[in-house]
């Protein structure tokens, strides 16, 4: 067999060829491992149950009002109803307290303007009077001093010149409705008088109420 004679050099530069090769394949192999394909993901592992519920936290602080919304639009005005018809709208009346009579005295009048066309209800009230017995007190109710067209009232004796003198008392009332018309002044007058007697005692009349009170129609 024959031998093969290597110089130093030959050998040296073999050595350092055959290091170079082994750290290149080192390092290809190394790259093929840190680059290879990645696997497949792994699945989802299953949820854990879930954590008891941990104490209430404390309330918050209150917050702050908030502003004032704007003001709605005003709703439809409704409808007026018709107005009813109108109730005693005017009231006159004039008082006496007292007043001795005779024939025909005026005990007062009262006076009224009708503000609309209508009715006027006069009435007079005499509280109280006092008289002999052998007379009679009558109570006159017209629209002119004097006056009888509207009512008269009667209260005593029917018989002239009677013996009785006995002291008698007793109230009396007379009414009348009369029909106006707006913007007329209407006055409405009392008188009060003897009657069925010819002595000269003194009827006395008191607390008398002498009212108008007007009403439209």
């Amino acid at each position: 067999m024959e031998k093969i004679a290597l110089s130093k050099t030959a050998l040296i530069a073999l050595l350092v060829a055959t290091i170079g090769l082994s750290v290149v394949i080192s390092v290809v192999v190394t790259m093929n491992f840190a680059v290879g394909p990645q696997g497949p993901k792994g699945d989802t592992g299953a949820t854990g149950a879930t954590g008891a519920a941990g104490p209430t936290g404390k309330t918050g602080a209150t917050g702050a009002t908030g502003a004032t919304g704007a003001t709605g639009a005003q709703g439809q005005q409704g409808i007026q109803g018709v107005q009813g018809p109108p109730g005693a709208t005017v009231v006159n009346s004039s008082s006496i307290f007292n007043i001795n009579a005779t024939y025909n005295t005026p005990i007062g009048n009262v006076a009224t303007t009708a503000p609309a066309n209508g009715v006027i209800i006069v009435t007079l009230n005499v509280g109280y009077v006092e008289m002999f017995y052998n007379n009679s007190c009558v109570l006159y109710l017209g629209t002119s001093a004097g006056g009888n067209e509207l009512d008269i009232c009667n209260h005593g004796t029917r018989v002239a010149n009677p013996v009785e003198t006995e002291r008698i008392y007793f109230d009396m009332t007379t009414q009348a409705k009369v029909n106006v018309i707006a913007g007329n002044k209407y006055t409405f007058y009392a008188t009060a008088s003897k009657y069925y007697g010819n002595d000269m005692s003194i009827m006395s009349l008191s607390n008398i109420h002498l009212i108008a009170a007007f009403m439209a129609t």
